[in-house]
């Protein structure tokens, strides 16, 4: 199976990654609610996605590091909020923005994030807002 064709959309509104098994929603809160996430408000906005089923799940999450790492991919092209390529399957939402949280913090208490523009990871303060977003995942599971 060649990287381009491990993502497949889904009748139910989710896109399967089927390298890492996993389920991903097409659109970011950004995508979604057309405003930037805090980490807290990521936070809240996965607990939303949670309490309306989206895809017909309640399991979703923001993240890991790894799943973030895993989501972006070099030889995939997309465009951004600021019509700039990101690194992400094109079944996914165009106009999403380039920051997405993921579930890591550092000694200093910092949130991570993952730039889909060059797939560098580093970590700001949780109350950062603009441009940045929650993309949920989940695991799934046999």
């Amino acid at each position: 199976m060649s990287e381009q064709n491990r993502f497949h959309d889904n009748p139910s509104g989710m896109i399967t990654d089927t390298k890492y098994n996993t389920h991903w929603l097409p659109k970011d809160s950004w995508g979604d609610l057309g405003q930037w996430r805090t980490f807290d408000e990521a936070l809240a906005y996965v607990r939303l996605m949670n309490q309306v089923y989206a895809g017909g799940f309640s399991d979703w999450r923001l993240p890991t590091k790894q799943d973030a790492e895993n989501f972006y991919d070099a030889d995939l092209n997309q465009i951004d909020w600021e019509e700039e390529v990101i690194h992400i399957d094109s079944l996914f939402v165009t106009k999403c923005a380039n920051f997405m949280w993921i579930q890591e913090t550092n000694d200093n208490q910092e949130v991570g994030r993952i730039n889909l523009r060059d797939g560098e990871v580093d970590f700001v303060d949780r109350n950062t807002r603009e441009h940045q977003s929650a993309r949920m995942v989940r695991d799934i599971r046999p």
